[in-house]
């Protein structure tokens, strides 16, 4: 487990300007399946009209609100929103005022950060807006899977929700009292950022502190879980790299002892 600090999230009192912060690529993590970076625009500023041929990404609004454009189209994206992009799909995004605009852009499909510098708008094609659906009941993926109390999940952007094929976001919900026991993905890597509240990522060695703002990065294969603060409501952003669903990326308990 590798634990980062968003600097654009962690409460900082000073003004703070547009800047890319990396969390993930190959440079960091030389065996990471994917990347993860944190963008920041300054009320009023922008991205211009792009592409990325080399990589699908998804971008996540964490804080202030922005308005995203391609081929003619706006769409208005307010915190907890996002936006899915194939290989080569234009984008362009500008933060509105009144508010820095935080994004958490996650790639897929590549770990060299050379794939995340943008093109010229030379495809067609606007991505897919991102929608929450509920994973709920016994016939959902983790339903079936098991390993959970008072734990919900919204998944965003995946192989079944929008096409993608290296590359999950979701949403998760611990209310008081709720944990996920340890389990792994064998053919995926995750990450897990805490937004609100905070708890204890699990490992087989004990327990690591998650603050608002901290984000532990799990390699593929590696035993995790996590436990909420007793009376507190955690909510994060979460996903996997190297796989487009929860099947793709393999789910396993690790058998309790008796």
């Amino acid at each position: 487990m590798i634990r980062r600090t968003l600097e654009a999230l962690s409460g900082s009192s000073r003004q703070r300007t547009s800047g890319v912060q990396w969390l993930v690529n190959r440079e960091l993590i030389p065996e990471a399946l994917g990347m993860l970076m944190i963008q920041e625009l300054t009320e009023g500023s922008g991205l211009p009209e792009h592409s990325l041929p080399g990589a699908e990404s998804v971008s996540f609004l964490l804080s202030g609100k922005g308005d995203w454009r391609a081929d003619g189209q706006t769409w208005r994206l307010a915190p907890g929103e996002g936006v899915f992009n194939a290989p080569g799909t234009r984008r362009a995004f500008e933060a509105r005022s009144g508010e820095n605009a935080v994004l958490l852009v996650v790639y897929g499909g590549t770990s060299d950060p050379r794939d995340a510098e943008p093109h010229a708008a030379d495809g067609a094609g606007c991505g897919c807006r991102i929608s929450r659906t509920a994973d709920q009941g016994s016939h959902s993926p983790l339903g079936e899977a098991g390993g959970f109390i008072d734990m919900g999940v919204h998944w965003l952007a995946t192989s079944q929700t929008v096409g993608t094929r290296s590359v999950v976001v979701a949403t998760s919900t611990f209310t008081p009292g709720g944990s996920h026991q340890l389990h792994r993905h064998p053919k995926a890597d995750e990450f897990f950022l805490v937004l609100q509240g905070g708890g204890e990522h699990l490992t087989k060695d004990g327990p690591v502190r998650l603050n608002p703002g901290d984000l532990a990065y799990i390699p593929a294969g590696e035993w995790h879980g996590f436990r909420t603060d007793p009376g507190v409501t955690t909510r994060t952003v979460y996903g996997y790299l190297g796989a487009g669903s929860l099947a793709q990326a393999g789910y396993e308990l690790l058998e309790e002892e008796t």
